[in-house]
């Protein structure tokens, strides 16, 4: 699961920062055009909003797996059985907003065939496709996160009561 899990992220990192660069240059060319050149180039509004949201929300799925998302730190780092307790809870909570992404972006997909964007023609399926894409990506880094919160929590529990019992 981790060699899988490394080769998406690295390549979902690699999308993201892609479409990313493409947003700042097609704003960058539709300021040139308009300020510069004096003219209106309308795909330019299209192409950077469906970058950004893909960027956004492959970006995003990245960050779960960094765990950059989801992080509750409330208690300083002595408390680490409590800490990494509320990680595990923080990965378990998310769970539900996945499941938004991918079942529901699933239905606003399927509605985006039948719409068009306005300048390209193209249909809005292709954008609105970024929420289960970055869902799925979303729920293999959780399952891995969580997996490694419970083992954490196990090996920290162990060593406490080993802690304990060599005390008595």
């Amino acid at each position: 699961m981790r060699l899988l899990n490394d080769v998406l992220e690295r390549l979902l990192t690699i999308i993201a920062g892609s479409l990313f660069a493409v947003f700042i240059l097609t704003v960058l060319y539709q300021v040139v055009a308009r300020s510069f050149l004096k003219i209106s180039v309308s795909w330019t509004d299209e192409i950077a909003m469906a970058c950004f949201i893909w960027a956004v929300f492959l970006g995003a799925a990245v960050a779960v797996r960094r765990r950059r998302h989801y992080v509750v730190d409330v208690f300083p780092s002595r408390f680490a059985v409590t800490q990494r307790a509320l990680r595990l809870f923080g990965g378990i909570a998310c769970l539900p907003v996945i499941y938004v992404l991918i079942v529901h972006g699933n239905v606003l997909v399927d509605m985006g065939w039948h719409r068009r964007s306005v300048a390209l023609g193209t249909p809005m399926a292709y954008v609105f496709a970024a929420m289960p894409v970055a869902g799925v990506a979303m729920l293999l880094f959780s399952i891995e996160v969580i997996r490694d919160d419970i083992k954490s929590l196990l090996r920290g529990q162990r060593t406490a009561s080993t802690n304990e019992a060599s005390d008595s």
